[in-house]
């Protein structure tokens, strides 16, 4: 029988009625233990240095390939990128593929796909359903090569436009660049809504301090329409060392946009003196630090952080990889049968000019990249200690309505479950003393009542129904309710039902 799926994920209380003793927490994603790729091929020196990732997942040809800037400092600040290729089955061990496309110190035997562009930085969608000409697209900046004009100006890069059939062999429309001016300093990010088909840039608006995540729409990646600031910090919930928002990562979750956000705690209303020198005693340990907290959006357009403000992907231990600064991908990271994959630049130096001289390693700083994953919905959940925690839903239609299956991690206690009416009244043989105890660590794990009985049993009431869950020492991610749909019509159903909702927001 063909079912159709649909979860509920509990970032806030959308779906719930009521819910007590049950604490929203942010959970952090499950790091590899060692760099996934370094600046270490027979064709890098040592003065290169690893940045800016972006991965995708090609569905297509089932591989992750990834785009990564080698970085060559220059002795005049500047720093010469050079745009690098590779591809992995597993997503862990890559594979550097020799291209024959750049040149380099009289040799074509490399993985470069540009030559070296001065302070290049980019932000690049994959997008199967646009023509092939053009189904990479990338907004870029680049300064001048060398002449100092740009920084020595004090004036801010313009953004420009570039497209690809395979995401090698780029074009540049003169006829279109720049598309925008003005509008950021660095740490820019491109998504693609497609509810809404809208390109969106998130950029640090200028002037930038403090650092805030500001956003731009677009139809067509030439015309872009200015949409203001939307997350600000720090707020009520941030300690005032939370300053400044370097950068945001936006992705489609379920009915959700998630955004990886890279948090930079810094000395309030003094950052320049913060980077020179190194912090007096007795303030906050964690200045210079960048991690990654989490932010998400239900339309794509307001934009929210949880009240739990801990990192999804937080800084290692002092001497690891990622000590210091963790850069989030410039492009949306992949989800693969429901993992979603996060790339990041590490850095074991602090975001501090006194830390980058303590930790460079023969003119070299050692960056690499690295791999958090985070397991399936596991982005927040509701927790339940000892003391019983118990959640609500709203009324769920029934006709149809085949099975609930939670994704929980269960710690010595028990999830039960029983169906009421919206008026409170619990549904002969399906109240919680009927119903076999949750108490695995997994997903898709169901309830069932009377031993082996489900929701589809044919004495079920055919009207709306809620569900209350009873939890003890238990995480609970998600609940999916699923549904017989054998034409398809419930998908349809949902699908349009979200699409009319974030076009009306």
């Amino acid at each position: 029988m063909t079912v159709h799926r649909r979860k509920i994920l509990f970032l806030d209380d959308v779906f719930l009625r009521h819910r007590r003793n049950l604490h929203r927490k942010v959970n952090p994603a499950v790091k590899h233990p060692e760099p996934v790729m370094r600046v270490d091929a027979p064709w890098n020196t040592e003065r290169d240095d690893f940045n800016y990732v972006n991965v995708i997942h090609d569905d297509v040809e089932g591989v992750f390939k990834m785009w990564y800037a080698v970085v060559t400092r220059k002795e005049r600040g500047c720093a010469a990128r050079t745009w690098a290729y590779a591809t992995s089955e597993d997503g862990i061990h890559w594979r550097r593929p020799i291209l024959g496309r750049v040149d380099i110190n009289g040799s074509t035997e490399n993985n470069y796909c540009l030559p070296p562009l001065y302070e290049f930085c980019w932000t690049m969608v994959h997008d199967p359903s646009d023509p092939p000409a053009r189904r990479y697209k990338m907004i870029f900046t680049v300064d001048d090569g060398g002449g100092g004009q740009i920084h020595g100006g004090h004036y801010h890069v313009p953004l420009n436009l570039a497209y690809s059939a395979d995401g090698l062999a780029w074009d540049r429309p003169v006829h279109v660049n720049p598309v925008l001016r003005g509008v950021s300093d660095a740490g820019f990010t491109l998504y693609y809504d497609r509810d809404r088909r809208k390109y969106v840039l998130f950029t640090r608006r200028v002037p930038n301090l403090p650092r805030d995540v500001s956003m731009y729409e677009s139809f067509d990646l030439v015309n872009w329409e200015d949409r203001g600031r939307v997350l600000v910090a720090p707020d009520a919930h941030d300690p005032p060392s939370m300053f400044n928002l370097q950068t945001m990562t936006s992705f489609r979750y379920e009915n959700f946009h998630l955004g990886l956000l890279n948090t930079h705690y810094t000395q309030p209303d003094a950052e320049s003196y913060e980077v020179r020198h190194r912090p007096p005693e007795g303030t906050d340990s964690r200045l210079g630090l960048v991690d990654v907290q989490l932010a998400w959006s239900r339309d794509g357009q307001q934009w929210h952080r949880p009240e739990d403000r801990s990192a999804i992907v937080p800084n290692g231990e002092p001497g690891t990889p990622d000590a210091g600064i963790i850069f989030v991908p410039q492009s949306s990271p992949p989800v693969v049968d429901g993992t979603t994959w996060i790339y990041y630049t590490a850095c074991p130096e602090r975001h501090s000019i006194w830390d980058y001289r303590a930790v460079e390693d023969g003119g070299r700083r050692r960056r690499s990249c690295m791999l958090a994953r985070m397991p399936e919905d596991h982005w927040v959940s509701l927790d339940a200690g000892d003391q019983e925690g118990v959640l609500v839903t709203q009324p769920i239609v029934m006709p149809d309505f085949q099975a609930c299956l939670l994704n929980a991690d269960v710690d010595g206690g028990a999830i039960t479950g029983e169906l009421v009416t919206p008026d409170g009244k619990v549904v002969d043989g399906f109240g919680r003393n009927d119903c076999s105890p949750v108490t695995g660590k997994c997903k898709d794990q169901p309830l069932r009542w009377r031993g082996d009985g489900e929701v589809s049993d044919t004495t079920v009431p055919r009207r709306p129904l809620c569900l209350r869950l009873y939890i003890t020492r238990a995480k609970l991610y998600a609940l999916t309710v699923t549904y017989a749909d054998q034409d398809g019509g419930k998908r349809r159903q949902w699908e349009n039902q979200r699409w009319c909702d974030v076009i009306a927001s």
